[in-house]
């Protein structure tokens, strides 16, 4: 998806939001809008899980190892950030602080995110596969995510007066770099438990949650298993990132948007605002912006290592 179109949505709706802030009604329906949206969003992600069920099929022991290196990653970010909350005192979101929270039952909040993931991967599994492959599932979701972060742009110039950037704890240029190093870092460790080597390891986590771009680009260059796992990580990397938010969001707001990597820009966006808070919304865009343009130079730099 083009970035710049992305990057449009939130704009345009960012100024109509401020311009149309005092309109009670126009507010009320932007919102609900923004919640039904997301219910769709987590159930085409489902039936994409759903599409790509041969690929998933292929060899259980490569789609154990791939979502294990997903969940390495998700505990590495969370212990970080639990340590770093931990020794500098800060604290995360309180469900009470965010509008759109989850009233204090984050669990809930997981299974219902969850559910709905589930709901569309079974209602395409049902379907044969030859179906589902011709439904248009990814242009679907596509338009369905920008027209998301349009109306998300529109709360977010709503409350733009009264948000405080100063609340962000973490120097916000420097945030795409940390996450990139984590990340790096995160799969180097993970080399040490599996027979990968530490390159394969690299490779597997450079795609920073983006996997239709690094699973190609590692495949191209005839290592194709390789960019089978990377794909199937990527893929859970984002999943991972949605159904911990509410929780991860009570460790440090930061922790979700790190998570997210790459997908910071788009996907996992909405739900950033959701269980984070308005003020996260641009910095995270941010943050998966850069991420997402480190993706080819890292990818291709490990290759030729």
């Amino acid at each position: 998806m083009s970035t710049l179109i992305l990057f449009l949505a939130l704009s345009v709706g960012l100024v109509l939001g401020w311009f149309l802030r005092d309109r009670a009604a126009f507010v009320g329906f932007n919102r609900r809008y923004i919640t039904v949206s997301l219910w769709a969003l987590l159930f085409f992600m489902g039936a994409k899980l759903a599409q790509h069920r041969e690929l998933f099929a292929q060899d259980r022991g490569i789609f154990l190892l791939a979502v294990a290196s997903s969940l390495f990653l998700l505990g590495v970010f969370g212990g970080v950030f639990a340590l770093w909350a931990w020794l500098t005192g800060q604290r995360g979101i309180q469900a009470q602080e965010v509008s759109e929270g989850v009233g204090g039952h984050e669990l809930r909040a997981v299974a219902f995110n969850g559910g709905w993931i589930l709901a569309g991967f079974l209602v395409f599994w049902a379907l044969p596969a030859a179906w589902a492959a011709k439904l248009p599932v990814e242009s679907g979701g596509d338009w369905l995510l920008r027209a998301l972060l349009f109306f998300i742009g529109v709360d977010l110039g709503v409350e733009l007066h009264r948000l405080d950037l100063r609340k962000l704890a973490l120097p916000v240029l420097l945030a795409p770099l940390f996450n990139i190093l984590l990340t790096l870092g995160t799969g180097a460790l993970f080399s040490l438990f599996t027979r990968l080597s530490l390159k394969e390891s690299l490779l597997l986590v450079s795609g920073l949650g983006w996997y239709s771009l690094s699973s190609v680009l590692i495949s191209n260059q005839g290592l194709a298993l390789l960019g089978i796992l990377a794909f199937i990580h990527n893929v859970f990397r984002e999943l991972l990132a949605i159904l911990s938010m509410p929780l991860a969001a009570r460790i440090l707001p930061y922790l979700p948007v790190y998570v997210g990597g790459a997908t910071s820009m788009d996907v996992t966006l909405p739900f950033i605002q959701k269980y984070c808070g308005r003020e996260y919304t641009l910095p995270a865009f941010y943050s998966g912006l850069v991420c997402s343009l480190a993706v080819i130079p890292l990818v291709k730099l490990l290759l030729a290592w």
